[in-house]
């Protein structure tokens, strides 16, 4: 077994093992939790049975790579852990289901694609991809803000920063392996924003 498939059996694993963690705590409410916790049940469901189906041993990697993504799992952990227990579901849903529909979109544009690492041999550039290179990064970074508003904190405002620090850190280490291939540099100039559309 080469050390990319165990890699995401790894990670697969864990998303599921998070899924029946969310299962079993979960509460159904009114409140803006009780959505936030679905919406990481469905993440983590389909992220892990997508990693543990993906065999593929091209992965290439960084050194920096996999400390960045852990970064941001830290940091949103931390911050879905502030979210207020009683706060209204109406006030910032919409939000969070923008956000979670673009993590969706990206996924199924992705399929067997979607690994840990970056693969050089699977550069997806159709569907929700011909608007932003990283849309996975920019839903998720929607729904994560979408629970800093629901935390009502600042620390937890500084802790997003971090977030989107250790995400921008990610692209860049990422970009830096896709660049090597002329179809992802070809894709850099049909494509030409990052993350935020007219921003970067």
């Amino acid at each position: 077994m080469n050390k990319d498939y165990l890699s995401n059996l790894t990670f697969g694993a864990t998303f599921l093992n998070l899924t029946i963690v969310g299962i079993c705590s979960l509460n159904i409410s009114g409140t803006f939790l009780t959505v936030v916790r679905l919406g990481a049940i469905i993440c983590n469901f389909l992220m892990g049975i997508i990693l543990i189906l993906n065999n593929s041993s091209k992965a290439q990697y960084s050194p920096l790579y996999k400390p960045y993504w852990l970064g941001m799992i830290f940091c949103n952990i931390l911050i879905v852990k502030m979210i207020k227990i009683s706060y209204p579901v109406a006030h910032i849903a919409l939000l969070y289901v923008i956000g979670f529909i673009i993590v969706m979109l990206s996924l199924f544009s992705l399929g067997h694609s979607f690994a840990v690492t970056p693969m050089l041999s699977k550069i997806k550039t159709h569907y929700i991809y011909r608007f932003v290179r990283h849309p996975m990064y920019l839903g998720e970074s929607i729904m994560l803000f979408s629970c800093v508003v629901a935390s009502e904190t600042i620390i937890s405002m500084l802790v997003f920063f971090l977030y989107l620090t250790n995400m921008v850190l990610r692209i860049q280490e990422e970009e830096k392996l896709l660049l090597q291939t002329d179809e992802y540099k070809g894709y850099c100039t049909k494509t030409r924003w990052k993350l935020f559309p007219y921003v970067w």
